[in-house]
């Protein structure tokens, strides 16, 4: 009998052991859910935010999403517009931002973005009287708080690919203010970016000619960027002039051979 009820008073604590665990479970359960939700409810306020109160510009986002784990980010529906010293509230509307980061390189000298997608809606450049563009006060307010860091760790990008719909030039230097729009249409993929100069490829600067929106766009970049670009453009030049020398001295021959074969 004594056996009998120790038997059963162990059995009694061990199912209540085995409750309490898997109280403890669920427990763990909701409350991991309830910090994903949080999670994904302040980041796109926190990230909104934190961006106008370092660049100056007002923002607004459909949907943001970050996973600490996997290193996937998505973000849709950006908005970014202009401050009040621009008299174009219009900059940037990028659809969507897609990226995959490998998290272990966050703990080394040379951060990696295994892939990454960017499909721009339309990007807006305003030039102001003054001779600076929305592009230089944004970006020189986005990189202050980098330069005061010791080392700026580099970032390489191994497989990237943009889309870019509408491109709008408004020039105020003049006392008529000047618009231009370009439908680009580009759809370019990258791999192994590590620097802007790299993005201005013979197909790029194909594309921007054939809408005659490489002139223009050199105008609006920051100096840095304008010989980038020149340069590109230059080497963009050559290899298409020599591609359409090898197509011509093709054709040349062809003729020739043509030729030939009616003599008798």
């Amino acid at each position: 009998m004594m056996r009998l009820g120790w038997s059963r008073s162990a059995r009694r604590g061990g199912g209540e052991r085995g409750g309490c665990l898997l109280r403890l479970m669920v427990l763990l359960v909701i409350v991991g859910a309830a910090l994903s939700l949080a999670w994904m409810a302040l980041l796109p306020v926190a990230f909104t935010r934190g961006l106008r109160e370092r660049t100056g510009f007002d923002a607004e986002i459909a949907s943001l999403s970050a996973n600490p784990f996997s290193g996937r980010v998505t973000l849709r529906g950006l908005v970014i517009t202009n401050p009040a010293i621009f008299p174009t509230t219009d900059f940037l509307q990028l659809r969507s931002f897609e990226a995959d980061v490998a998290m272990w390189s966050l703990f080394n000298k040379k951060v990696e973005i295994d892939t990454l997608t960017l499909d721009v809606r339309q990007l807006t450049l305003v030039k102001r009287a003054k001779d600076f563009t929305n592009f230089d006060v944004f970006r020189a307010a986005l990189v202050a708080g980098e330069s005061k860091r010791p080392t700026n760790t580099p970032v390489v990008i191994r497989r990237l690919r943009v889309r870019f719909d509408t491109l709008v030039l408004v020039d105020h230097t003049e006392a008529k203010p000047r618009v231009s729009t370009y439908r680009l249409g580009l759809d370019q993929q990258f791999s192994d970016i590590s620097s802007v100069g790299q993005l201005f490829v013979p197909a790029v600067l194909r594309g921007l000619g054939e809408r005659n929106a490489a002139s223009g766009l050199a105008d609006f970049l920051p100096t840095d960027l304008a010989g980038l670009l020149g340069d590109a453009a230059k080497t963009g030049s050559g290899l298409l002039k020599s591609s359409e020398r090898k197509a011509n001295d093709a054709f040349r021959g062809f003729l020739d051979k043509l030729e030939e074969t009616r003599k008798p």
